[in-house]
């Protein structure tokens, strides 16, 4: 038998392994999942009083949602344009920045990185097909539980933040692409980032850079992600340390 080519990552899994979550069920999933890690961020991290939040529970883990409804709108439209990239494929960073309202300087960068994996073979209807191999939605959403559970006990591990503080959500797309404008608006929700704003390894100064602290992996073999947690200089007030080499 001849074949044009070899067989995408996924079609190479074990042909016992079980069916797991479609494509386009871990993006929805993965969705609500970053609505809810964006709010709790803001939640624990005090940007806002605490009495300005509702307890909800989110994967069986106590997780906070904001009450007022610019601040549940303005999350509600980045996250729903956040989906759109990633359902392209295309998102690769999101981080959450916790920023001194005076100065804007920051103080906390909560990063979340993405990877994608076997898309090249997910086209079309394929993307609505379950996948071998793929976390059913019992095993992604034991998973999620971990995560929210290591990011409710990080608020105990990190500093206070000094003065008031607001937050700004920077995407950062693969090769620079353009960020799609949601739902076929004239009008995209995003603005070019500040380049202090943003995670830049190969800018720090002198090879030197603030410190990251690991948070939770995630990998779905479909779509895989990673949070880190940077306190920043004008928060910490001391030096950076040195990259290794």
């Amino acid at each position: 038998m001849n074949a044009k080519s070899g067989p995408s990552r996924i079609e190479m899994q074990a042909r016992d392994s079980p069916l797991g979550l479609s494509f386009k069920n871990t993006v929805q999933l993965l969705t609500s999942f970053l609505e809810v890690v964006i709010h709790t961020i803001i939640c624990i991290r005090q940007v806002y009083p605490p009495n300005t939040f509702t307890r909800r529970r989110a994967h069986g883990v106590a997780v906070y949602q904001s009450r007022h409804p610019e601040v549940r709108s303005y999350i509600g439209r980045v996250v729903n344009a956040l989906r759109q990239e990633m359902e392209r494929g295309t998102l690769r960073r999101v981080t959450v920045l916790i920023h001194d309202v005076e100065s804007r300087a920051p103080m906390e960068r909560f990063i979340i990185d993405f990877g994608y994996m076997g898309l090249e073979g997910l086209d079309g209807p394929q993307r609505d097909a379950k996948i071998q191999g793929a976390p059913d939605e019992k095993g992604l959403s034991l998973m999620l539980r971990g995560f929210l559970i290591r990011l409710a006990a990080l608020d105990g591990q990190l500093l206070d933040n000094p003065g008031d503080t607001s937050f700004a959500i920077i995407l950062e797309t693969k090769d620079d692409i353009e960020p799609e404008t949601p739902n076929g608006g004239s009008t995209a929700p995003w603005v070019p980032a500040l380049a202090g704003d943003t995670l830049n390894t190969s800018s720090a100064i002198n090879g030197h850079h603030e410190p990251l602290l690991s948070v939770r992996a995630v990998e779905t073999g479909v779509i895989d992600l990673r949070m880190v947690v940077q306190e920043c200089t004008a928060k910490t007030g001391t030096e950076v340390l040195e990259l290794d080499p």
